[in-house]
């Protein structure tokens, strides 16, 4: 993280790959676009699959229809035949014909044959009524009769007794493709053929039949020539052979077969219709067929595609919210870097570990800043500590400078008192003067004396009150390791829990080991199961690399905390020096104001001295060889006194230098603490 300056807002170094999000959007989606686009392919090929089936089925299905409504126009004809061959009128004719005794007249045979065409209302008006022999014996279209006994269908007819259909013929009258229903008429007792009626059927009809109920389809006769076609009308010049179809010559009575019709792959579902023989056949093309099954399919990819897009939408609000608290304790630490306090804003009330994190968080940034603010508190009382005592310091300096050269001034004058004493007879009344000197001199020393000892003990008092400070700011200090101590368990903590998710990735890469060897050992069914393995196992291994990146982010944070705890180890360790040398300092002056009890006890000793020598002025001549003495005396107590008061000089000038070396620690002890911007968290 860095600052920008120019705005006041942190900016992130980690690049957009290498960010946490990323990575996890790039994972969550991963997990679901595998398995959904896995399943989308399956489900393309399953619909597409089925959809053909269907398409194919329904192909069968409309043959078989189509065959149905054929057989339903032969079966007409059939029924229409068989009806008026069963009929008495139709036998008496064929028994009688050609003779006298005949009842029926040949009018009322045609128009029994007219209504047959006339119930069939199909435009086909060749009903034809033949003997056994072959000779045509009635007209409906009152044409020529011929002899037909060399056709195939009346042999069949007539040999086996039942209806026939003929293949496709072209009628010699108008010249049509036709196709001929031949239906054997008995004699009364059914035991003998005796005739045939048989009626044309003109395939232009089949070819309306088919246009009307399929797109693409044909029907064709036994030998395989095509009857007719959906899509155009066959001339009769026109021959459609398909006799190298497999349907042609088949047991089977139905089947599905492709061919290639200019380059396009064409489905041909066919029934062969029981009756006639004829085959039906309704075809389609490949594309038509996968035409709704890919428009099927199509739906299938794009809801695919929507849910996909669904999943990262989701995959990025989930990612958002997992990296945003880690932002924001990263923000929070990068400005406790730069020496500021602020509190992370939101998250606390989260109940994951997120949650906590961000709660520990605050709790540390509370407690360090109550701490610096403390810390601040004690040195400035310890600044304004220590330059109170180097005042009193270089006051009480000054003071015994002056007692120095007042004791000096003593000593200088017992010496000439000494020198004088053989003068004393002649200046006995000098002596006086001098003897009331001393005793003002004595007064003012007593007074300076005193006043040395009551700012000896503000001194004392001053440096009990820091050493008492000192003592405070070495707790706080104690309380700061401790915290960051705290920290570092926590870290450590984090650290365990990492390690405990290196563990599980390290268990989801084995069980997706074992789920690829399962898959293997279930070959062609497993190919699914061992890709979702495969991408299972990335995903252990994308996690323990995540892992890997937190756990190394967390020992750049332990080693911050190490560091802060020996940061805090010094400046505890430099506060013991510094009441180490507080004590020293507070010893000197005690011995100082030892020293000044015992001036104060020698000028009172000067000042009864002089007293003396003011009682004794009237005896002066009698008590010359004591005064002699006494002068002696005094020039030896004033030479003492100036030992002590430098002594007591020498003392002044260590408090002073102690002073001033707790002065030089106090402001190093702001300068460190200044690097904390402000005592008040930042909400």
């Amino acid at each position: 993280m860095t600052k920008d300056k120019s705005k006041g807002k942190l900016q992130s170094s980690i690049s957009f790959r290498d960010s946490i999000k990323t990575k996890l959007i790039f994972i969550m989606a991963l997990l679901v676009a595998v398995p959904l686009l896995v399943a989308i392919l399956i489900s393309y090929e399953s619909s597409t699959s089925k959809a053909k089936e269907d398409a194919l089925d329904n192909l069968d299905a409309k043959c078989r229809l189509v065959e149905t409504q054929f057989q339903q126009i032969v079966t007409k004809n059939i029924l229409a035949l068989q009806t008026f061959s069963v009929a008495p009128s139709t036998i008496t004719y064929i028994e009688n014909y050609g003779t006298e005794e005949n009842p029926i007249p040949d009018d009322v045979m045609l128009a029994q044959m007219d209504a047959i065409n006339e119930f069939m209302a199909d435009d086909n008006v060749s009903v034809i009524l033949s003997k056994a022999s072959g000779d045509q014996l009635l007209r409906a279209d009152r044409s020529e009769l011929t002899n037909i006994s060399d056709r195939d269908y009346f042999q069949e007819a007539t040999s086996t007794g039942k209806p026939a259909i003929s293949n496709i013929v072209v009628s010699k009258s108008n010249g049509n493709r036709i196709t001929i229903i031949c239906v054997p008429i008995f004699n009364e007792a059914g035991t003998q053929v005796i005739g045939t009626i048989q009626r044309s059927f003109d395939l232009n009809n089949i070819h309306e039949f088919l246009a009307e109920n399929v797109s693409d389809g044909y029907i064709t006769d036994r030998a395989g020539m095509m009857a007719a076609h959906a899509q155009f009308e066959i001339a009769p010049e026109d021959e459609y052979d398909l006799s190298d179809y497999e349907f042609i010559g088949s047991s089977e009575t139905n089947g599905l077969m492709t061919a290639d019709f200019d380059g396009e792959l064409t489905y041909m579902s066919w029934t062969r219709e029981p009756t006639t023989g004829y085959v039906v056949v309704v075809s389609k093309q490949n594309s038509e067929i996968m035409e709704s099954a890919i428009k099927s399919a199509l739906i299938v990819v794009i809801i695919g595609a929507i849910l996909l897009v669904i999943a990262i939408v989701i995959s990025l609000i989930i990612a958002t919210s997992f990296t945003k608290p880690i932002i924001a304790v990263t923000e929070t630490i990068t400005e406790l870097a730069d020496g500021g306090f602020k509190k992370i804003k939101g998250y606390s009330k989260r109940k994951d570990e997120f949650g906590e994190i961000v709660r520990s968080t605050n709790s540390v940034i509370d407690r360090l800043s109550n701490i610096v603010h403390s810390i601040k508190v004690s040195a400035a009382t310890v600044t304004t500590s220590s330059e109170d005592l180097a005042d009193m310091a270089n006051q009480i300096a000054a003071t015994t400078d002056t007692v120095a050269n007042a004791v000096q001034e003593i000593a200088t004058g017992a010496v000439q008192q000494a020198e004088e004493i053989q003068q004393a007879a002649e200046n006995v009344g000098k002596i006086t003067d001098a003897v009331s000197g001393v005793q003002n001199s004595t007064d003012n020393m007593e007074t300076l004396a005193g006043k040395m000892k009551e700012a000896s003990e503000n001194s004392s008092q001053s440096l009990n009150n820091l050493q008492t400070s000192s003592s405070e700011m070495t707790d706080k200090i104690e309380e700061i390791t401790k915290t960051i101590s705290a920290t570092k368990d926590a870290v450590a903590n984090i650290n365990e829990r990492v390690e405990g998710i290196s563990g599980i990735a390290a268990q989801t890469n084995l069980l997706s080991l074992n789920a690829s060897i399962e898959a293997a050992r279930a070959g062609e069914a497993g190919k699914g199961f061992a890709v979702v393995a495969e991408e299972i196992r990335k995903l252990a291994d994308d996690s323990d690399s995540m892992a890997q990146d937190i756990r190394a982010e967390m020992d750049i944070l332990l080693r911050q905390s190490e560091a802060a705890v020996a940061a805090a180890n010094l400046v505890k360790q430099g506060n013991l020096e510094q009441q180490e040398a507080i004590g020293g300092t507070l010893e000197s002056v005690n011995g100082m104001l030892a020293d000044i009890d015992g001036t104060v006890e020698g000028v009172r000793d000067i000042a009864g001295g002089a007293t003396t020598c003011v009682n004794s002025n009237d005896v002066v001549s009698d008590a010359m060889s004591s005064l002699s003495a006494i002068s002696q005396e005094n020039a030896a107590s004033s030479e003492t006194t100036g030992a002590s008061v430098q002594e007591l000089s020498a003392t002044v000038s260590s408090l002073a230098n102690s002073a001033d070396d707790l002065k030089d620690i106090a402001v190093k002890l702001n300068e460190e603490v200044s690097f904390f911007k402000d005592d008040a968290v930042e909400e």
